[in-house]
């Protein structure tokens, strides 16, 4: 019986899922692993190079389905105790696997990754960089947190079923299930042993459009799940201008504290980083009045396929 299942979702930019793949089947603990293959593509694409390995098992479905519905059907669809998430732009490096199996032998409910930049050969990868994974980045600490890297995290897999129908609530936007499962009285590890590569955005409009979308469905579901009143929905709507700066001071704050030496990533980029917290603000700002409408759609092909430069 394998001990970690692996969920990869991919879709048209096959290359990349490619790599993706073998990095996965080049882990030491590659006979403990299972890997589901979530196929999104459309039309009839070849199978993935890779895929007729023993422990892959490739799931056909359809071009439409929503990011969160497929990871929730691949976690019903997995045997091992604890289930790990790949995106498809991400390479696991050495020791990633074990260091995963033998984390969830405690007490861990989610256990997450060092997070290392696959492309730091473009610029704006390190302010994306920066904003999105500085908790996790080299040299991580191993310690307890209050979350972990979206969409590249692993759990116990009894801990997301017990949540029934509300698991793909829960994963679609993947750290209010961090915030849940810690409500819950649950535990989250960050275990740098265990290191991804991410390949991150690399121009300013494919940052806007990924902020803004994750953040509309962010936004309602956060404020469902935590059962936010009306008030503290508008009031979030009503500091949205606010935002940009609050993110910057906040930032500021926790580096100069922890990582002072990535602030200079922060002021280097500061239009950059001002622009992205503003369309965060906007989009979250839309979910909480409007809710989610097409977005999930859109983050769903934005995740799957959105060009991204090494």
């Amino acid at each position: 019986m394998p001990e970690l299942s692996v969920i990869l979702a991919v879709g048209e930019r096959r290359e990349r899922a490619v790599r993706a793949l073998a990095s996965i089947l080049a882990q030491s603990a590659a006979d403990r692993l299972e890997v589901l293959l979530l196929d999104c593509a459309p039309g009839s694409p070849p199978p993935l190079p890779g895929s007729d390995h023993p422990a892959v098992r490739t799931v056909r479905l359809p071009p439409d389905i929503l990011f969160s519905a497929a990871k929730a059907r691949a976690v019903r669809m997995a045997s091992a105790p604890a289930v790990a998430f790949v995106e498809e732009h991400v390479l696991v490096l050495p020791g990633w696997a074990e260091a995963l199996i033998e984390a969830h032998r405690g007490p861990w409910a989610g256990v997450g990754a060092e997070v290392h930049m696959a492309n730091p050969g473009v610029p704006v990868s390190h302010l994306v960089a920066v904003i999105n994974y500085h908790p996790w980045l080299p040299p991580a600490r191993r310690a307890e947190h209050d979350m972990l890297p979206g969409h590249n995290s692993s759990f116990k897999r009894d801990l997301l079923l017990a949540y029934g129908d509300e698991l793909e609530e829960l994963l679609r936007a993947e750290i209010v299930l961090h915030g849940r499962l810690r409500r819950d009285g649950h535990r989250l590890l960050l275990e740098p042993a265990a290191r991804i590569a991410h390949l991150n955005e690399t121009g300013l409009g494919s940052i806007v459009r990924g902020r803004f979308l994750w953040n509309r469905l962010y936004g309602p579901s956060r404020a469902r799940t935590f059962g936010w009143p009306a008030a503290r929905r508008l009031l979030y709507v009503a500091a949205t201008p606010l935002i940009p700066l609050y993110a910057l001071a906040k930032i500021t704050r926790t580096l100069a504290r922890t990582r002072p030496e990535m602030l200079r990533t922060v002021y280097r980029w500061l239009p950059q980083f001002l622009v992205a917290h503003l369309a965060t603000a906007a989009g979250q700002a839309l979910g909480l009045l409007a809710g989610t409408g097409d977005a999930e759609a859109r983050f769903t092909f934005f995740e799957l396929n959105e060009p991204r430069a090494e």
